[in-house]
């Protein structure tokens, strides 16, 4: 089954791809995983999430956020679920 989601875009219903994301701030490191369909979304909430996190001068790049595996989309919160439909996927902040 497929779902068109964000601008068109399109993801197997179900899967996530996984973007393990390390980013060097001033005075510390912030990790956190990227739940999305695809790398360019990915990429956009990521630098979206940095520039939350009160860093919008610093790009987050597919060097520091890189794709490490998939995961079902019912492993996640109905929040997640939600959030992902919405904007094309979410964060999960880890400890760095």
């Amino acid at each position: 089954m497929i779902w068109r989601g964000v601008a068109g875009k399109e993801a197997v219903v179900g899967v996530l791809k996984v973007f393990d994301t390390w980013v060097e701030v001033p005075g510390k490191t912030l990790h956190f995983d990227v739940m999305a369909g695809d790398q360019a979304t990915a990429l956009r909430l990521a630098n979206e999430y940095v520039a939350a996190q009160g860093h919008a001068a610093i790009a987050v790049t597919a060097e520091e956020c890189r794709f490490c595996h998939q995961e079902p989309l019912v492993m996640f919160t109905e929040h997640q679920q939600e959030e992902f439909r919405a904007s094309g996927g979410f964060i999960v902040a880890l400890s760095a």
